[in-house]
């Protein structure tokens, strides 16, 4: 049948561009607030965000790959939010619970450095078995041989690497119970360690270790490969650690410097705020 005098009126799920004036809904804007690009640049930016060029670029930018039809709207009214209070409350909140969950995370750590050198060989093992894990799951991928060969070379190194620092984080009769159970060589392994890679039984060397550890998986890191990142920089942190107790600096008063930091980075931003 044909009709005649009608537009033809465009489908519910095709971009229709709106008028520049026109308001965003506001699921469209909390979206775009909770955009992990936009989150970090808000981070970033610190105190009144939206007021940032560079931020207001970021939202833009999710926008437009996100919600073309909103994107000449958008470029009308993110300059508007940064005067909003309402949305400049949402946007410090978007921002602020991520910078929630690295600050639990990071009370943690504290919690284990401020245990002193127990506490620290559990950061190391925590550290080493994330470290097994992870080059675990890059082993199992076997189609990383034909598109990341020296990555999953490197996850092969890791692996050994992981486990062999690990032995040195437990007791001597937890290594030699769970041989007995088990009946794999596990000590007798940690012996040829201690015999032919004697650096391993010294924090120092240990420490140095872990940061070689570290800087494998940094290789391979990038903003969108987080776990490479985190763990790399995890490991580095956990051999600096080590590092300092051989040159006599106490857990604990690095502990205690970097709370110092920490509070020092929440009174700027308050003062800001």
């Amino acid at each position: 049948m044909f009709s005649f005098g009608k537009k033809k009126t465009p489908a519910v799920d095709e971009a229709v561009p709106l008028p520049a004036n026109a308001q965003l809904p506001a699921d469209v804007t909390e979206h775009l607030l909770k955009d992990p690009k936009v989150r970090q640049s808000m981070q970033v930016a610190g105190a009144n965000a939206l007021a940032d060029p560079a931020v207001q670029a970021q939202i833009l930018a999710a926008c437009k790959e996100n919600f073309p039809q909103y994107a000449a709207a958008a470029k009308d009214q993110v300059g508007k939010w940064a005067r909003d209070p309402a949305v400049q409350a949402k946007a410090k909140e978007m921002a602020g619970k991520a910078l929630e969950y690295a600050g639990n995370a990071g009370e943690l750590v504290m919690k284990q450095i401020e245990q002193g050198p127990a506490g620290v060989r559990v950061l190391a093992f925590i550290a080493s078995a994330a470290s097994a894990g992870w080059a675990v799951l890059s082993l199992i991928d076997i189609f990383r041989v034909l598109g990341h060969t020296v990555l999953y070379v490197v996850a092969g190194y890791q692996l050994i690497f992981s486990l062999s620092t690990a032995l040195f984080e437990l007791k001597p009769e937890w290594i030699q119970m769970v041989e007995d159970k088990t009946t794999l060589p596990i000590s007798r392994y940690q012996d040829l360690l201690l015999e032919n890679a004697k650096f391993l039984s010294w924090v120092g060397g240990r420490g140095m270790f872990y940061i070689f550890q570290g800087t494998l998986w940094l290789a391979f890191a990038s903003f969108t490969d987080l776990i490479n990142l985190a763990l790399g920089l995890f490991l580095a942190f956990v051999g600096v650690l080590h590092v300092l107790m051989h040159c006599g600096v106490a857990p604990t008063d690095v502990a205690t410097k970097m709370r110092e930091g920490y509070r020092g980075l929440a009174g700027s931003s308050s003062d800001a705020a």
